[in-house]
C-alpha cells in the first residue's frame, strides 16, 4: 500500500531541483521526485529531516534529486546538419581567420556522445598535427563517469544518426570504443550551466548546446544562452536546439539558414546592421521649432473618413512581443490566441503561442499548435519566406514544429 506523501515535500523538492538546473517545474517529473523522497523514508528518515535538509541547495539530498531530474538523452553525430556546418564552413572560416588552435565546447554533454562527435569532427576537419581541442561538461558528475569510459552501446549509434567522421571501433559484441586520437582531444569536467564558466577554461571557437535549453525557464534560459555566448571567441559559433532560442540572443548575429539555430559572436568593433544614417531632409525634420508656428485655420470642404486598414498579423505579433518584454504574459498570450484565430495560417503566431504555452508549462495545449504549425509549414516551398517580426522561410517552421514534437514523443 502506498503511503500518502507530505505535498509540502515534493513542493520543496521541485524547488530546489528548479533552483540549481533551471528547470521549469513542468520539465521536473513527479515521478522521479517521489521515488528519491520515499527512498529516504524507507531508509528511516523523517518528513521534517528531509525538509530540513533540503534547506541547503548543496546537500546530498538536493544532488540525488537533481541527478534524478536530468534528461540524459543523446546519440553520435545528433542533428548532423550541425556537424555539417562546422566542417565545411566554420573551420575553414577560423583558419582563415588566423586561429592558431580549434576549441570546442559540448555544454550538457550528458554521456559524452555529443562532445565526442565534435572532437571527430574538428579532427577531421583540420590540417594534420594541427591543435584541437574539446571539453564536455554536465551537471551529473555519474554521466560524466561514463563518458570517460568512452564505450557506448547501440542506443548511441542509432540509425538515424550518420556515422560523418571516423570517431570509434567495434571493441565487442554491439558495442564501440572511441578512437584513441579523439579520446586524446577530449575532456570532461562538472559544470551548471547557469553558472559562468572558470577563466581556466578559457574561450571556444564552437559551442553545442542542444536539446538542453529546452526544460529551463524562460529566465534560466536567457542567462544560460548570455554565459554561452560570453564563452566565445569573437567570430565563434553557437549552435543551440531547434527550440531553444526564438530570437537572436545579444552579442551575436544569425549564421547560415534560420532552421539551422547558429550564431556568431561579434568580433571587436563589429555591430548589427546599423540603421542607415538619415538622409539630410530626414534629419531636417528632426529639429522641432521651439517656439509654436501659428499658421491660419484652413477651411477644407468635408470629405469621407479614411478608412484604416486593419493591423497586419505581423503587426500584432509585434504588439504580443511588447507585452511579453513587458512581463504580462497573461495579456499577451490573450492577443496571441486571439491573432490565431484570426490568421490560422499565420506560421509565426503559431510557433510564438506554442513557445508560450510551453514555457508556461501548458505542453499538453503546445502540442496542438505545433502540429497546426507543421501541418501549414509542410504546405508551402521551404524557401518561401513568411513575412513576420523576421522573415524566414517555411523550413524553418517546419524545423522547429519537428524538433518539438520529436521531443515529446522521447519523454
Amino acid at each position: 500500500m502506498s503511503v500518502e506523501l507530505d505535498p509540502r515535500l515534493l513542493t520543496r523538492a521541485r524547488e530546489v531541483v528548479s533552483s540549481i538546473t533551471g528547470f521549469r517545474d513542468d520539465a521536473i517529473a513527479p515521478e522521479a521526485m517521489e521515488r528519491v523522497v520515499r527512498t529516504e523514508l524507507a531508509r528511516g528518515r523523517t518528513p521534517a529531516d528531509l525538509l530540513g535538509e533540503l534547506l541547503y541547495p548543496q546537500s546530498p539530498l538536493s544532488g540525488t534529486l537533481v541527478r534524478a531530474a536530468l534528461v540524459g538523452e543523446t546519440y553520435f553525430f545528433r542533428q548532423a546538419e550541425h556537424f555539417r556546418c562546422i566542417a565545411q564552413v566554420g573551420v575553414p572560416t577560423a583558419l582563415r581567420r588566423g586561429a592558431l588552435a580549434l576549441r570546442g565546447w559540448s555544454a550538457g554533454c550528458a554521456s559524452g556522445e555529443e562532445a565526442y562527435s565534435l572532437a571527430a569532427c574538428l579532427l577531421a576537419s583540420v590540417p594534420h598535427g594541427y591543435p584541437v581541442e574539446v571539453m564536455g561538461t554536465d551537471l551529473h558528475e555519474a554521466s560524466l563517469e561514463t563518458a570517460r569510459r568512452a564505450t557506448y552501446g547501440t542506443w548511441s549509434r542509432r540509425e538515424s544518426a550518420p556515422r560523418l567522421f571516423p570517431l570509434y571501433q567495434e571493441s565487442g559484441e554491439r558495442q564501440v570504443t572511441i578512437l584513441p586520437a579523439v579520446r586524446r582531444i577530449t575532456s570532461f569536467a562538472q559544470h551548471n550551466l547557469l553558472a559562468s564558466l572558470p577563466e581556466r577554461f578559457g574561450q571556444f571557437d564552437f559551442i553545442l548546446c542542444r536539446n538542453v535549453l529546452t526544460y529551463f525557464s524562460m529566465t534560466a534560459r536567457e542567462a544560460a544562452i548570455a554565459l554561452l555566448v560570453r564563452a566565445l571567441n569573437p567570430g565563434g559559433l553557437l549552435f543551440l536546439g531547434a527550440v531553444e532560442a526564438d530570437k537572436v540572443p545579444a552579442g551575436v548575429v544569425r549564421e547560415g539558414a534560420p532552421e539551422l539555430q547558429t550564431f556568431r559572436r561579434l568580433g571587436p568593433g563589429e555591430d548589427v546592421a546599423p540603421a542607415p544614417a538619415p538622409r539630410p531632409l530626414e534629419r531636417a525634420l528632426e529639429f522641432k521649432p521651439i517656439l509654436p508656428v501659428r499658421r491660419p485655420k484652413l477651411v477644407m470642404p468635408e470629405q469621407a473618413p479614411a478608412v484604416v486598414p486593419p493591423p497586419t498579423p505581423a503587426r500584432l505579433h509585434l504588439q504580443a512581443l511588447e507585452r511579453i518584454e513587458e512581463g504580462d504574459v497573461e495579456r499577451a498570450s490573450t492577443m496571441l490566441e486571439s491573432l490565431v484565430r484570426q490568421a490560422p495560417d499565420y506560421l509565426p503566431g503559431l510557433l510564438e503561442l506554442a513557445l508560450l504555452r510551453e514555457r508556461s508549462g501548458a505542453r499538453e495545449a503546445a502540442m496542438p499548435l505545433m502540429r497546426a504549425l507543421r501541418s501549414r509549414a509542410e504546405r508551402l516551398p521551404p524557401d518561401h519566406l513568411v513575412d513576420g517580426p523576421e522573415a524566414l522561410p517555411a523550413r524553418f517552421y517546419q524545423a522547429s514544429a519537428d524538433a518539438y514534437l520529436n521531443l515529446g514523443a522521447l519523454e
